[in-house]
C-alpha cells in the first residue's frame, strides 16, 4: 500500500469537480485482474500521461458498496448465464466527498449504462423515490430486493489527459453478508472505461505486455460465490482459478473451491 501511495503522488491532480468530460455513464469496460507487483509496474510507466482524482488530499479513495438482489439471486445468475441484457442495483458510498448514490447499472451488448439518484442515508428497505427509480429502470420489482452483499474496497481513479478514457483501480477489497466475511488483499481490479472501441489505452498495453489479458471479473459475482455455499458458478471457475492463482503467488488462498 505505501508503494502506490508513494507512486500516486508523482501523478498530477484532478479535482471530482473536473472529471465531468470522462463520467463516461455509457461507456465500453474492459476489466483487468493483476497482481499488486503487476500494479506497480504499470504506474510507474504512466506518471506523464494520466491525472489522479484527489477528494479532501485524499487520493486512494474509500467505497463501501451494497448490492440489492431477490431471494433467489437472480441478478447474479443473469450474469452468470450470460444474459445479454443484466442488471445491477446497488447502494454506494463515497467516504472521502460524502456523496451516496443508489445506482442501477446495466450491461447490453458490451456496453454499460448507469444511471443513479443522490441519497440522504443508506436504507437496507427500498421505498419511496428509491422504489420508483427502481420500478422505472429494471425489471424488477423494489419489494423483491433486499441487500445480499457489501464490498468495500480503496480505489486510485486515473484520467487520461489526451483522450477520452477514465481507469478505476481497485485494492484491499473485503466483501460481507450476514454471515461471513472475507478479506481479498493481493488481487487488485483494474477497470480501463472509454466512450469508443477506438480510444487507444497505452495503461492496456503496459498491462498486455507483463502477461494480462482482460478479463471479465465482477466483485458481486466474485463476493457472491465467496460466500455462499452452493451457489451455481460453473462459468466463473476459469476467472476464480486466476483470483487463486494470484493468492497463491502471495502464500495466500483464496477462501473458494474452484
Amino acid at each position: 500500500m505505501k508503494i502506490v501511495r508513494d507512486l500516486i503522488s508523482f501523478y498530477d491532480s484532478i479535482h471530482l469537480e473536473d472529471t465531468g468530460r470522462v463520467k463516461l455513464l455509457n461507456r465500453i469496460d474492459t476489466k483487468f485482474l493483476l497482481s499488486p507487483e503487476a500494479l506497480v509496474s504499470t504506474l510507474s510507466s504512466h506518471i506523464e500521461d494520466y491525472d489522479v482524482v484527489e477528494i479532501a488530499n485524499e487520493r486512494l479513495l474509500s467505497y463501501k458498496t451494497t448490492y440489492y438482489d431477490t431471494e433467489n439471486l437472480t441478478m447474479y445468475h443473469e450474469h452468470h448465464n450470460g444474459k445479454k441484457r443484466r442488471y445491477k442495483v446497488r447502494y454506494r458510498e463515497y467516504a472521502e466527498s460524502g456523496d451516496q448514490f443508489l445506482e442501477i447499472k446495466l450491461k447490453e451488448k458490451n456496453r454499460t449504462h448507469k444511471q443513479r439518484i443522490a441519497v440522504d442515508r443508506f436504507d437496507r428497505q427500498l421505498d419511496g423515490i428509491n422504489q420508483n427509480f427502481i420500478h422505472e429502470n429494471t425489471p424488477y420489482f423494489a419489494e423483491d430486493l433486499s441487500p445480499t452483499l457489501t464490498s468495500e474496497f480503496k480505489r486510485i481513479t486515473l484520467v487520461n489527459k489526451n483522450v477520452c478514457e477514465r481507469i478505476t483501480i481497485d485494492l484491499n477489497m473485503s466483501f460481507a453478508n450476514d454471515t461471513k466475511n472475507l478479506n481479498i488483499n493481493n488481487c487488485v481490479i483494474v477497470e480501463i472505461k472509454r466512450n469508443r472501441e477506438d480510444v487507444f489505452s497505452t495503461f492496456a498495453r503496459t498491462i498486455k505486455e507483463q502477461g494480462f489479458l482482460p478479463l471479465s471479473i465482477s466483485k458481486y459475482c466474485l463476493g457472491t460465490v465467496a460466500l455462499n455455499d452452493g451457489v451455481k458458478y460453473n462459468r466463473f471457475k476459469p476467472r476464480l482459478r486466476k483470483v487463486d492463482s494470484l493468492m497463491a503467488k502471495e502464500n495466500r488462498r483464496l477462501a473458494l473451491v474452484v
